[in-house]
């Protein structure tokens, strides 16, 4: 009998999951098709829904997985990890790299890095090199010191200081998108007009 194979027919079902684009294994064709949803790379919570004939089956935990012949799915299962490694090892060496991101903090009312952030965007910008060009989400954050209208101004002059720093440092990049999103998405909370430095901010996002 022919080994089953693993295919990416998935829908997300969080917004988390489409944000992080859920991988799934796939191989070459076979009477079988095997479904199995890995764990995130930042821990966060997925969902994908397999498809057939017959109906829908929902893998909501890491490893979860399920075997489908002629359309018809068999009551799902969860591997382990090194079961996954052991049986699919060449698979997973040949998955595109997973989705990454960073977060870059600035200092009050400033587009300028804390000397830390600093140091991240050099690192950021090695591992970037490492991979193939991506597409680039951009987006930067203020706190809620100021009004709204210079909020917004200021989270993007830093979503586009980053741009420039890496244009400047000559990143591959299909494409980059540059947004600003002021005070309205804060990373933690806090009080309007109490200056919180973790919600100044731009997230590196890559896919």
């Amino acid at each position: 009998m022919n080994k089953p194979s693993l295919h990416s027919l998935y829908r997300p079902l969080m917004r988390c999951a489409l944000l992080a684009v859920v991988t799934l294994l796939a191989a070459c064709a076979g009477p079988a098709e095997r479904f199995v949803l890995l764990p995130q790379a930042d821990g966060s919570a997925s969902s994908i829904v397999v498809r057939t004939a017959s109906g829908e089956t929902a893998l909501t935990s890491p490893y979860a997985a399920v075997e489908t012949r002629g359309g018809k799915p068999a009551p799902t299962q969860t591997l382990s990890a090194a079961e996954v490694d052991r049986r699919y090892a060449e698979v997973m060496r040949s998955l595109p790299a997973r989705p990454r991101s960073y977060d870059l903090l600035f200092e009050l009312g400033t587009d300028r890095l804390t000397p830390a952030s600093q140091e991240l965007l050099k690192k950021a910008i090695a591992e970037i090199k490492e991979f193939p060009a991506g597409e680039f989400i951009l987006t930067g954050h203020a706190d809620s010191i100021g009004s709204d209208a210079t909020n917004d101004a200021l989270s993007l002059r830093r979503a586009r200081l980053i741009e420039r720093e890496l244009q400047r440092a000559e990143v591959k990049a299909l494409s980059i998108e540059v947004i600003g999103k002021g005070a309205r998405d804060p990373r933690v909370p806090q009080k309007r007009g109490v200056a919180e430095p973790r919600n100044r901010f731009v997230e590196i996002k890559i896919r």
